[in-house]
């Protein structure tokens, strides 16, 4: 894989650190094509998954560094795999973040990098811990995306008549501003009922440089008094990954807050609900 255009300097060198680990060590299994080491004689099986729409790495930012850090166990989206992902916590944060950044950015993906401190993080939060997950352990354990998505209520300050486009299922359509991204840019999202929230996600996908260039996220419970910003930052990949401390709110309004001559877009667009 080439590395992506645009990387800083520690970026790339991130990136390459990761593919040099990836290709001595991670290969064996996952496929030199990130699509799984096929098992001689049997037709269709795999030692390992595929990372070309993996849930683990598409969905939130904490599950992979799970999985390197503690292994896996057990199947997979119903599906059983020879190789099992063994513990890897002996390595250090740096060498757990440079193949994951690797990963997240080869293969068709453009996830964005995982830092040495999130690494960190998770091992902190995570450090009791003596054996694999299970997939459905290591699902529960982190904010989900909200299932409900047909029942939001989306409004936008432009190009509001897109905005199914960005709950379709369908990465291939957007919802997009229509002109360039200006500070003061909004999506809300009306939920049918008051949750505890923890996250939210914008990707751009193929319109990879429509991402926020700024971003600030509030919430409300009645859609008229707003709590102060519980998020804010900048966009730095096709895919926007907001966390914040959870909170109970029916609606939810991201506000685009930098400039750019491009659109602002968002080709799917999910809510995080509170891990229990």
């Amino acid at each position: 894989s080439k590395p992506p255009a645009k990387l800083s300097p520690e970026q790339l060198s991130q990136y390459k650190h990761g593919q040099e680990i990836y290709q001595a060590l991670c290969f064996a299994c996952h496929g030199a094509d990130g699509k799984g080491t096929a098992l001689p004689g049997a037709d269709g099986i795999t030692l390992a998954p595929s990372f070309l729409d993996s849930a683990v790495l598409a969905g939130h930012r904490d599950l992979a560094p799970k999985v390197v850090l503690y292994g896996l166990t057990g199947p997979i989206n119903g599906k059983a795999y020879p190789g099992e992902m063994i513990a890897m916590a002996s390595n250090g944060d740096a060498w757990v973040a440079a193949v994951l950044s690797y990963i997240r950015n080869s293969f068709g993906n453009q996830l964005g990098f995982i830092t040495e401190a999130e690494v960190a993080r998770v091992r902190e939060e995570t450090g009791a811990r003596t054996k694999p997950w299970t997939m459905e352990e290591l699902l529960a354990s982190v904010p989900q995306t909200l299932a409900n998505r047909e029942q939001w209520k989306l409004t936008a300050s432009d190009g509001a008549k897109d905005l199914k486009f960005a709950v379709d299922g369908d990465s291939s359509t957007r919802y997009t501003t229509g002109k360039s991204m200006a500070p003061g840019m909004w999506v809300q999202i009306e939920l049918p009922e008051k949750t505890k929230l923890a996250g939210v996600i914008l990707d751009a996908a193929t319109s990879r440089n429509d991402f926020p260039r700024g971003f600030e996220v509030t919430l409300s419970e009645d859609g008229k008094k707003w709590n102060k910003p519980v998020a804010k930052g900048k966009g730095e990949t096709a895919r926007t990954e907001i966390d914040f401390d959870a909170q109970t709110a029916k609606f939810v309004r991201i506000t685009q807050t930098g400039s750019h001559k491009l659109f602002w877009s968002i080709h799917e667009l999910d809510v995080l609900g509170a891990a229990d």
